[in-house]
């Protein structure tokens, strides 16, 4: 799996959509500008709600990179194209929905191997003077130990995918919204001080910050997350070689950019301080993180 896949049953079918009549949004997704139809009304307003951090742009004109649409399927369902090719079939919405949110991100993300992506979060602290990646596998505690360090005001560049500028090590942000689940609302709660969900715009399992890095910060300490139930969170500092290691395996560019990601994984590990980092307790590992950084 390469970022957040979605989650669901699809099926190969390519029914026929019926018509569309409504205007094309147009989004950015890091440069990487598209034309989206969707209908009905409803659904138009639950995608612009998904991709609120990319758009819609205020204007209407200008030449678009592809063309994307959603729409009912007039035997049932619901599909989702690409410049009139049919990509996916989904039996239900929640489904074409994730499904239609990875594509475009795949897409925009496929379009810039000028950076380095990881797989992990990556936030600015609070100093706003340098950044730290979240790295790990799937069900890592990455992003809910994002959030729990956006509660003590770090401030997010992205969940579950890092952009690192190889030459800088500047993260760039995408604005992506995270994917939450009921289960991480009620780890965040304690360390919020009360219940937490998400805002009124955000369709279920979604969440858009409120706030976004504003410009870019080089890379000071990577983190490789590894949740244990009941663990006593500690950090173990990393060198280079392991640390190097560790970034390649979680390159998600390596093998469509290796010749960015090798040298970009030597230089990080060289700057940036690496450790593995062993989490149980939310509150104790936000703990953790902010007294390494020294906020």
């Amino acid at each position: 799996m390469s970022i957040a896949e979605p989650l669901g049953e699809t099926t190969n079918e390519q029914p026929s959509a019926g018509p569309t009549t409504i205007e094309a949004d147009r989004y950015d997704l890091l440069g990487y500008r598209v034309a989206l139809s969707v209908v009905p009304d409803e659904v138009r307003s639950t995608v612009r709600s998904i991709l609120r951090g990319f758009g819609p742009l205020g204007e209407s004109n200008g030449a678009v990179a592809a063309a994307y649409s959603l729409a009912p399927a007039d035997s049932g369902g619901w599909i989702t194209e690409v410049d009139g090719t049919v990509v996916n079939a989904s039996d239900k919405l929640e489904t074409a929905l994730g499904f239609l949110e990875w594509r475009m991100v795949t897409d925009a993300l496929d379009r810039r191997k000028d950076l380095l992506h990881l797989h992990g979060g990556s936030l600015c602290l609070p100093t706003r003077r340098a950044g730290i990646v979240l790295a790990g596998n799937s069900g890592s505690g990455k992003t809910t130990l994002t959030q729990g360090l956006m509660l003590r005001g770090f401030t997010p560049f992205g969940d579950d995918v890092a952009l690192v500028d190889p030459t800088t090590l500047d993260l760039q942000v995408l604005r992506r919204a995270f994917h939450i689940t009921e289960k991480t609302w009620r780890l965040l709660a304690p360390l919020a001080g009360g219940a937490l969900g998400p805002g009124d715009d955000d369709p279920a399992g979604y969440f858009s910050p409120p706030q976004w890095a504003e410009r870019p910060v080089p890379v000071r300490w990577v983190l490789f997350v590894e949740y244990r139930h009941g663990q006593e969170p500690s950090l173990v500092r990393l060198p280079q070689a392991e640390a190097a290691a560790g970034v390649l395996a979680n390159a998600l560019s390596l093998v469509s950019n290796a010749r960015l990601a090798l040298p970009a994984a030597a230089r990080l590990t060289e700057r940036a301080e690496c450790y593995r980092f062993l989490t149980g307790d939310l509150a104790a590992s936000v703990d953790v993180v902010q007294r390494l950084v020294g906020v």
